[in-house]
C-alpha cells in the first residue's frame, strides 16, 4: 500500500512548484508512512509515499529511475511475478540496484515500452515519466485492485491514488456531478469512470494512458477477462488445475519482508485462504475477525470464525464492536473523498485497525463470489423473472403503471409490498433489474426521493453503460454475463475500493489471492454447471477445498463482515440533514416515520442518505 501523485503542465514554460507537489504527496501520507519522495523535471512532478513491504532498505526509495536517469517510476502495489521477470531482463543487459518488485516495471518499460503491461502480473497503479519522449505513461491493474484518479483540464494533467491529492491543486473545481450522485443512489458507490466531482475521473480496471507534453493523449484497455466455457475437461481436471493455481497464488502473495496475516470472516473464501496459507507456511497464520455485540446471531459470525481458527491453530485475534460506531462513517467518507455507502466497510475498517497492530499485509477473500457464482440469492431471485423477457413492451408498460399505483411506503401490508416489487421487477429489462438487485434504490424510488429540478438535469437511464453496452454482444448464458458485469464493476467499484480504503486508513496493505491473473482466467473458463445450481453457488470451489475446510463452513450461508445497519440507525438517524435543492423532503419524512416505527424497513435507504450527508458536510470544512 503506497500513495502516488503527480502533475504535468502542458505549457512547458510553467514549472512545477515543490510546495504544490509536497501538498499533493502529503495528503497521501497515511498510505505510505515509511518514506516519501518527489521528482521535478520542469513542467512535470512526481510524488510518492511508501509503505515498505519488499526490500525495506533505502534502495526501494521512489521515484525510482533507470541507469541513465531518463525514465522515472512511482508505483502503488505489488508485482507478484517479479522473480520470474527479473532474470529475463538481466539477461537482456538491464542492471538492477534494488531487490524490489517495482524496479522490474521500470526495466520492463525500457525493454518493451507500453507493452510491458502484457508481462506484468500483480496489483498496481503506476506512472512512468519518460524524459526522452516527454510523456507520462499510467496504468491500473487488470481488476482495479489499486485506485488511480485523474484530472485533465485547463492545460493540466494531474493524478493521484486518492482524489484528495488532486483537490490540493488550486482552481480544481469541487462542483458535484449530478449524474454520479444519481448512480450512487443506485449502487451505494460512484461507479468508474465517474467520481462525485465533475472534473475528476477514475481509471477503469486494465486502463492505460499516455499523455504527451503537448496535451495530446491516448488511452486503451490492455486486457479483458475472457469468459468462454471450455467443455473439453471433466470436473476433476478443473479441480486439479484450480488447486495448483490457487496454491501458486497464495504462495506468491505471501512474499513480503514484513509480517503477514489473513482476514477471517468465517465464510468459504477466507477460510480457504487460511487453509492454504497454513499449509504453505507450515506455521500458525495470524487471523483477524470482527463480530458485533447485542445485535443477535445474524451479525455474530464468531462461531464459524472459531471453527477455522481452531482447525488450523491460527494466531487468532477478534474485535467485538458495539453498535455505536457511526463515528467510523465520518472517517471512511473522508478517506474515500466521495459518498460510499457499502455498510460492510465499517466492519472492515475496525478489523483492519486490529490487524495493523501486528502486521503490514493482510490477505482477503475478495473475488471468490464473482469468479465462482457465490451470490446465489441474487441469481435465484433474478431467475424468477426470466419469463418477463417474453412480454411485449406494452405489457411491461402496463405492469409498471400498476406497480406505481401501490405506494412504495405501503409497508404495513407485506402482501401489497411484495406485489409492488413483483410488478416493478417484471416490467424491467434484464439490465435494469440486475442493477436494481445490486443496490437499494430502484428507479422509481429514486424518481420519488429527488426533487423535480434535480431530475430534470440528469439522464435517468444512464448508469454504468461502459460494460452494459456490450451485454448483448456476448454469446454467453445469462449467468456468465452477470459474472462478467460483477467482475468489471461492483468488484472494483465496491469490494476492492472498500478493501483499499479501509486498509490504507490504517497503513496496511490488502492482497486478494482470488484475483491472481492465471487463477481468475482459469476460473472463468469453467462451465457454469460446475459452479452453480439453484440455491448452491461455488460448487466446484467447495469440492476443491472439501476435506481441507470443515464441512460446517462449506454448508454455511454466505458470510462477510456484515454490519447491523438498522440497529445503528435506529439510534442515530435523526441527525441526518437533507439538501432541499436535491431531495424531496416531504417523501423522506414519510420514510422516516415508517423507519421510526419499524427500523427493519428503509434502514439501508437512510444509510445511503447518511453517507451522502456526511460527504456533503465535509465539503463545507
Amino acid at each position: 500500500m503506497c500513495g502516488i501523485a503527480g502533475i504535468l503542465y502542458f505549457d512547458n514554460k510553467s514549472g512545477v512548484e515543490q510546495a504544490l507537489l509536497d501538498r499533493m504527496t502529503g495528503s497521501l501520507a497515511h498510505r505510505g508512512p515509511d518514506d516519501r519522495g518527489t521528482f521535478i523535471d520542469g513542467n512535470v512532478g512526481l510524488g510518492f509515499c511508501r509503505l515498505s513491504i519488499i526490500d525495506l532498505s533505502q534502495a526501494g526509495h521512489q521515484p525510482m529511475f533507470n541507469e541513465d536517469r531518463t525514465v522515472y517510476i512511482i508505483c502503488n502495489g505489488e508485482i507478484y511475478n517479479f522473480h520470474e521477470l527479473r532474470p529475463k531482463l538481466e539477461d537482456k543487459g538491464h542492471i538492477f540496484k534494488s531487490k524490489t518488485d517495482i524496479e522490474v516495471i521500470l526495466h520492463a518499460y525500457e525493454e518493451y515500452g507500453t507493452d510491458c503491461l502484457e508481462h506484468i502480473d500483480g496489483m498496481f497503479s503506476f506512472a512512468i515519466w519518460d524524459s526522452r519522449k516527454r510523456q507520462l505513461f499510467l496504468a491500473r491493474d487488470r481488476f482495479g485492485i489499486k485506485p488511480l484518479h485523474y484530472y485533465h483540464k485547463n492545460g493540466i494533467f494531474a493524478f493521484g491514488s486518492e482524489i484528495k491529492a488532486i483537490l490540493t491543486i488550486p482552481h480544481v473545481s469541487k462542483d458535484m456531478d449530478n449524474q454520479a450522485l444519481w448512480n450512487y443512489f443506485s449502487l451505494m458507490q460512484v461507479p468508474a469512470p465517474q467520481t462525485i466531482y465533475k472534473d475528476i475521473r477514475k481509471f477503469l480496471p486494465s486502463q492505460a494512458m499516455v499523455i504527451k507534453e503537448n496535451g495530446s493523449h491516448r488511452e486503451w484497455q490492455y486486457w479483458d477477462i475472457k469468459i468462454g466455457e471450455d467443455n473439453s475437461k471433466k470436473e476433476h481436471e478443473w479441480i486439479e488445475e484450480l488447486n495448483i493455481l490457487f496454491e501458486n497464488s497464495i504462495k506468491s502473495q505471501l512474499v513480503a519482508d514484513v509480517p503477514i496475516g489473513c482476514f477471517l470472516s468465517g465464510g468459504v473464501d477466507s477460510s480457504a485462504i487460511v487453509a492454504f496459507a497454513t499449509r504453505i507456511k507450515q506455521e500458525p497464520v495470524k487471523t483477524y475477525s470482527i463480530s458485533f455485540i447485542d445485535d443477535g446471531e445474524e451479525f455474530d459470525e464468531s462461531p464459524m470464525q472459531k471453527i477455522i481458527a481452531d482447525r488450523f491453530k491460527t494466531d487468532h485475534h477478534e474485535i467485538r464492536v458495539k453498535p455505536d460506531m457511526l463515528n467510523a462513517v465520518d472517517l471512511l467518507i473522508k478517506e474515500c473523498d466521495e459518498p460510499f455507502a457499502v455498510p460492510s466497510a465499517v466492519g472492515l475498517y475496525f478489523v483492519s485497525k486490529l490487524a495493523s497492530k501486528e502486521v503490514k499485509v493482510v490477505l482477503s477473500g475478495d473475488g471468490g463470489d464473482e469468479l465462482f457464482a457465490g451470490y446465489v440469492t441474487r441469481y435465484d431471485r433474478d431467475r424468477l423473472f426470466d419469463w418477463s423477457r417474453l412480454l411485449p413492451a406494452n405489457a411491461k408498460k402496463a405492469l409498471k403503471h400498476m406497480s406505481q399505483l401501490i405506494p412504495i411506503e405501503a409497508s404495513k401490508n407485506s402482501s401489497l409490498r411484495k406485489m409492488r416489487y413483483f410488478l416493478e421487477f417484471s416490467s424491467m429489462t434484464d439490465v435494469e433489474r440486475y442493477i436494481c438487485m445490486l443496490g437499494i434504490y430502484s428507479l422509481e424510488s429514486k424518481m420519488t426521493i429527488f426533487n423535480r429540478d434535480f431530475l430534470n438535469e440528469i439522464d435517468k437511464d444512464m448508469i454504468n453503460d461502459y460494460y452494459f453496452n456490450a451485454w448483448n454482444d456476448f454469446k454467453l448464458n445469462k449467468l456468465n454475463k452477470r459474472l462478467y458485469y460483477d467482475i468489471k464493476t461492483s468488484l472494483s467499484d465496491e469490494m476492492l475500493t472498500k478493501m483499499d480504503r479501509c486498509t490504507s486508513m490504517v497503513s496496511i496493505e490488502g492482497r486478494v489471492p482470488f484475483l491472481d491473473r492465471k487463477f481468475a482466467e482459469c476460473a472463468m473458463k469453467i462451465p457454469i454447471e460446475f459452479k452453480y445450481s439453484h440455491n448452491n453457488g461455488k460448487k466446484i470451489f467447495k469440492k476443491l477445498i472439501k476435506g481441507l475446510v470443515p464441512e460446517d463452513i462449506l454448508c454455511s450461508r454466505k458470510q462477510g463482515f456484515n454490519v447491523p445497519v438498522n440497529s445503528w440507525l435506529a439510534k442515530d438517524h435523526g441527525d441526518i440533514s437533507y439538501n432541499k435543492n436535491l431531495f424531496n423532503i416531504e417523501y423522506i419524512n414519510k420514510l422516516r416515520k415508517i423507519y421510526t416505527s419499524n427500523n427493519k424497513r428503509f434502514g439501508y435507504h437512510f444509510w445511503i442518505l447518511k453517507c451522502f450527508s456526511v460527504w456533503e458536510n465535509l465539503q463545507k470544512t
